[in-house]
């Protein structure tokens, strides 16, 4: 299957782009457990997070049972960066299922200090699983939040796609969506003569 990957973003926001509305019709990419596992593999083969042989480096499973815990998840998280490029308030209840998920870390810093090496600051957690999963794309959307990038959507025709705008002119997610653009401008005016 092919996923809406734009292999920019950081995981969060292609997370919060895998539920898209096409023209009214709600597209899913993690409807199922499979999908999503899909979904997780695909992100990690596109931003070249692989082992020497080719799999995920960080492998990430999440068991059927946890399926639709990770799609309500996922909801709030674009409902929350939504609100971000759309200059609105998510609603408290996104926002406390984000706090949840996040306080669910149950992590610490380590030192890691062989003789002879520079120190190192480890980050070490009791908490697996899809509840860590949740907790680091929880931290993550907190993060990206609160922080100073800006969350926009695209402006190309018929996509809503949600991206961080990394430069000043940037108003699309993808150049396709800006070619798109130019085409529609370009029929617009042959059309209008």
């Amino acid at each position: 299957m092919e996923y809406p990957l734009l292999g920019t973003e950081p995981l969060v926001v292609e997370f919060a782009n895998t539920r898209y509305d096409d023209r009214g019709v709600i597209l899913d990419y993690l409807a199922s457990a499979e999908l999503l596992n899909g979904w997780f593999t695909s992100y990690a083969e596109l931003h070249g997070e692989v082992d020497a042989t080719g799999a995920p480096a960080r492998p990430v499973f999440v068991p059927a049972r946890d399926a639709g815990r990770v799609q309500d998840f996922r909801d709030h998280v674009h409902r929350v960066l939504a609100a971000l490029a759309d200059g609105k308030h998510p609603g408290d209840e996104s926002i406390a299922a984000l706090n949840d998920c996040a306080a669910q870390a149950h992590s610490s810093l380590q030192l890691e200090w062989s003789a002879g090496e520079t120190p190192v600051a480890v980050g070490n957690s009791s908490t697996t699983g899809t509840t860590r999963l949740l907790a680091d794309l929880a931290t993550d959307a907190i993060t990206l939040a609160a922080g100073p990038d800006e969350v926009v959507r695209c402006q190309g025709p018929d996509c809503r796609m949600l991206f961080v705008k990394t430069h000043p002119r940037r108003q699309f997610c993808d150049p396709s969506c800006g070619q798109r653009a130019r085409q529609a401008r370009y029929y617009r005016r042959r059309t209008s003569k």
